[in-house]
């Protein structure tokens, strides 16, 4: 036998065989993928909060908890136009969401701050496997987010 380098292993396999039936380790959820639109014209900074434990938006939208791993310039926005995701692990993602994104105009240093703000809760308002995705815009006069579920 060749796993007499890991007898464990080979003990393991023998009693499954032996025993009549083969217990399979639980397949692993498949991920969240994120994804952040920005629609406008401007720089957006998305103010996106994500958390393994949190189950209340006063919980998520803690310091603690805002994630800029989305993009990897020194400045956590996206540019006009821009597209950007990111793929979390389903166990990682309790909650996650927006709070008051806020809007840039580089030329005239103009600054909008939204007062939108998402919450979503795994298993309330999202499953591991789905992908949500942010879209920022601009209504009017007013910069909004809103929450998308494409197939």
């Amino acid at each position: 036998m060749r796993s007499a380098s890991r007898p464990g292993l080979a003990l393991a396999w023998l009693t499954a065989i032996v025993g009549g039936c083969i217990v399979l380790p639980e397949p692993e959820p498949q991920p969240v993928v994120i994804e952040f639109v920005n629609q406008t014209s401007l720089d957006v900074q998305p103010n996106f909060y994500a958390s393994d434990t949190a189950t209340d938006a006063a919980g998520l939208f803690v310091a603690a908890n805002l994630d800029t791993s989305f993009i990897d310039r020194p400045f956590p926005e996206l540019r006009p136009a821009e597209n950007t995701s990111m793929t979390r692990a389903c166990g990682v993602v309790r909650s996650l969401g927006v709070r008051q994104p806020v809007l840039f105009d580089a030329a005239s240093l103009a600054v909008t701050t939204s007062e939108d703000q998402i919450f979503l809760l795994r298993d309330a308002d999202f499953t591991c496997g789905a992908t949500i995705r942010f879209v920022y815009f601009t209504e009017g006069e007013a910069f909004r987010v809103r929450v998308e579920y494409p197939q």
